[in-house]
């Protein structure tokens, strides 16, 4: 079902189960199709994450002293693109499968990865004494969080950065209206996919009431991908956000 311009929840439950049947199709020739799909064209995924890590990784400013988290991590797609030599990497993941996958993949020194749900992100960091982290990863997972659950997430992740930190946002936006897929049958992944697609403006408002509020401001946004065979979907585009504090 295809549900525009309404806010309707989707189902975790669901969610997770998607992504553990997507483990299965891990391939070592094409890794990042897990869950970047395009199941059928790896060049594609290869491209993409290409330009993604091209255009974004410069905007982290990444140094001998940065933290980074990784929430929604995968199978660890931006562990592998971090070379610099770092503090720590801390990646999660709701899916134990998708974790599994990561850390059987990156035995970098500094870099950990534990399975972890968005909502209890700060109890788990607590738990592991993982201490505060400066730059924070969120890579296409706001569009599998509810409305109501997005402002825990964001209160958290707030309260686990460093003073000075940055958010680096990416995610598919709708655009023209919000969309969400719930319970719809994708052909291109044999499997029912649930998500939200949220505006620009849907998410700034949402912003507006939690990182603005303390001291977090847009350093630079905009459209991933300039060029159009990167991205091939009707009603969604990928989109960035950098915020710094």
């Amino acid at each position: 079902m295809r549900v525009k311009d309404s806010i309707v929840d989707i189902d975790y439950v669901e969610t997770k189960e998607f992504f553990a049947k997507r483990a299965t199709k891990y391939k070592e020739e094409s890794p990042y199709s897990v869950t970047m799909y395009q199941d059928n064209n790896a060049e594609l995924v290869r491209e993409r994450n290409e330009y993604e890590i091209q255009k974004l990784k410069p905007m982290l400013k990444l140094d001998s002293y940065s933290r980074v988290l990784d929430v929604a991590c995968g199978i660890g797609r931006w562990a592998d693109a971090i070379s610099e030599e770092i503090e720590e990497y801390c990646g999660l993941d709701f899916s134990e499968e998708l974790i599994a996958i990561a850390s059987k993949r990156n035995s970098k020194e500094k870099f950990y990865f534990h399975q972890c749900e968005a909502m209890k992100v700060e109890r788990l960091l607590q738990e592991k004494k993982m201490g505060k982290y400066n730059i924070i990863l969120l890579m296409g997972i706001l569009i599998y969080i509810n409305d109501r659950d997005l402002h825990t997430v964001f209160e958290q992740l707030i309260n686990i950065c460093e003073k000075n930190a940055r958010i680096c946002i990416r995610e598919p936006l709708g655009l023209d209206k919000r969309l969400t897929l719930k319970d719809f049958y994708s052909e291109e992944l044999q499997e029912s996919y649930n998500a939200i697609y949220r505006t620009r403006d849907e998410l700034l408002r949402i912003f507006e009431q939690t990182f603005f509020q303390f001291g977090f401001r847009i350093e630079s946004e905009g459209y991933l991908f300039e060029e159009q065979k990167l991205n091939n979907r009707r009603d969604t585009s990928q989109y960035y956000f950098i915020l710094k504090r």
